[in-house]
């Protein structure tokens, strides 16, 4: 061997392979933030402002308070109050115990192969109609945000999607911008949402109806806009797969979220056919338990009429209880309860014994455990913020600096302002109760109409849940797709930069008009 040939052999031997940098662990950049925050009480003031009756601040009345600067174990605690709750915080329990359970519900209608030979079906069909799909899955969404502001329950619709979208070669990117995009897209114009439009509009002291008009525009154009946006880009990695940032992970993903491979039988059982319309039936009942209906027309009371008549119905008060929630007042613990039954039901229905059934229940749940734990460390930087009471003087900074704009100026100050704001309380009632009432005040000074304020909130909203990780939605899909936050802010800046763009042009022409 030449000394050449050697010399070469040695350098191969002393190169050593570079290390691929890669993004924290979600968790590891939320108790970052959670350490951030924790940080920041120590420096800035705390504060508060007056409420009124029902719980609004009221512009003006900002007062400085003692600090509460947030120290290790209240750190270390933050993530625990977030599952369990308190005064000011919702429980992550409901929410990580639906997230679990709907596991439990993939994973027996996996068990039963019925899901994946119904989603090789519709893959098969719609094989050269992607367009129509990907509009059509994004307008589900997208209502659904528009009418009862979906949002944690979105990762329920991710692993519904998932299956089918990989089946037509695309990747776990193009059905997560389907979920955060198409939701948040209804939101941002959350045309008659009772939660964000309503609760805002009332604290506003103007109808809901009022601003509906741009609202119901602004819901056509923003659909159609995110639905282009994720063709484009489903196109391109339908097109050519190893341009997808998944793409080194794609068999995994195809493990995950299997269909059925042999396109030759494709054929379902009697049995199959029953899970998959029961399968059907429990989206069906759980998009129609969501939907406030009181909320939307006064008059729609049939659901809530039927169910006080069961209670007062001897015999069914006692075969089915006497204290049934209504659909239209549903949440995540009927919706729990639904999946856990109709889990047993479909279970039942294949002829598996009780103990398979139980088993597969169990198994299902475990493979969420982690995507469930990300509400509560999200929940987590909420408790930090309201316990090291910053967010008022955050808040009055913002005041301060609004009062003086000219009309457009104000409006697009504000939406970058509100949507600060918004990826630290991302809650749209809690963010209603605790700005809607200032900011309102100061549209009337900037002579901007309050309804364009509410409009504004709503575009925050939706602007600030497709990228903040205190986002449920965003977090808990970007978990169970395999995707690290670090990856979506990335790939995502430039399509939320164009749609933060329409938001602007927006509200620059209805200030115009």
């Amino acid at each position: 061997m030449s000394q050449t040939t050697v010399a070469k052999s040695d350098e191969k031997k002393d190169v050593k392979p570079k290390r691929r940098k890669s993004m924290p662990n979600t968790y590891v950049i939320l108790f970052l933030i959670i350490v951030v925050i924790a940080v920041l009480t120590w420096f800035v003031p705390g504060g508060a402002y007056k409420a009124d009756a029902t719980g609004h601040a009221i512009s003006g009345t900002y007062h400085s308070v003692k600090s509460t600067p947030q120290g290790i174990w209240d750190m270390l605690m933050a993530p625990i109050t977030g599952m369990l709750g308190s005064k000011t915080i919702d429980p992550a329990i409901p929410i990580s115990l639906f997230i679990m359970l709907f596991g439990s519900f993939l994973e027996m209608m996996e068990e039963s192969g019925a899901l994946k030979i119904g989603l090789r079906k519709i893959a098969i069909a719609s094989q050269k109609k992607l367009l129509l799909l990907i509009v059509a899955l994004t307008s589900i969404m997208s209502v659904l945000g528009t009418i009862e502001g979906a949002y944690e329950e979105g990762i329920v619709y991710l692993l519904m999607f998932l299956p089918l979208l990989l089946a037509m070669g695309l990747d776990t990117v193009t059905g997560t911008m389907i979920i955060v995009l198409g939701t948040q897209a209804g939101c941002l114009a959350s045309t008659i949402n009772p939660f964000a439009t309503g609760i805002a509009s009332g604290i506003a002291r103007i109808s809901v109806g009022d601003g509906l008009g741009l609202r119901v525009i602004m819901l056509i154009v923003f659909t159609a806009l995110v639905s282009f946006l994720i063709f484009t880009y489903a196109k391109r990695v339908q097109k050519d797969p190893s341009r997808s940032m998944q793409y080194y992970r794609r068999d995994k993903d195809l493990e995950l979220f299997p269909t059925a491979e042999d396109d030759s039988h494709l054929s379902l059982t009697g049995a199959q056919k029953a899970s998959l319309w029961l399968f059907v039936a429990t989206f069906v009942i759980m998009v129609i338990s969501l939907i406030p209906w009181t909320g939307l027309n006064s008059k729609w009371t049939f659901f809530e009429t039927f169910a006080t008549w069961i209670g007062k119905t001897p015999v069914l008060r006692v075969l089915l209880g006497s204290d049934i929630t209504p659909f239209g007042s549903w949440y995540f613990a009927e919706l729990s309860m639904l999946l856990l039954v109709m889990s047993f039901i479909i279970g039942k229905v294949m002829g598996y014994t009780t103990d398979k059934i139980v088993n597969i229940i169990i198994h299902g749940a475990s493979g969420l455990v982690s995507t469930a734990l990300i509400v509560a460390m999200a929940r987590g930087i909420q408790v930090v913020m309201d316990d090291g009471q910053i967010t008022p003087t955050i808040l009055h900074m913002g005041e301060s600096s609004l009062a003086a704009l000219p009309p457009i100026a104000f409006m697009i100050v504000s939406l970058i302002f509100y949507t600060l704001i918004a990826c630290l309380i991302p809650s749209s009632t809690g963010l209603a109760a605790a700005t809607m009432a200032i900011m309102a005040s100061l549209a009337g000074f900037a002579h901007v109409p309050a309804a364009l304020m509410v409009t504004i909130y709503c575009m925050a909203l939706g602007l600030a849940k497709m990228v903040t990780p205190t986002s449920i939605v965003l977090m808990t899909c970007l978990q169970a797709a395999h995707i690290s936050y670090g990856k979506w802010i990335r790939f995502i800046a430039p399509y939320w930069a164009i749609i933060f763009g329409a938001c602007c042009v927006i509200l620059v022409i209805a200030a115009l008009i």
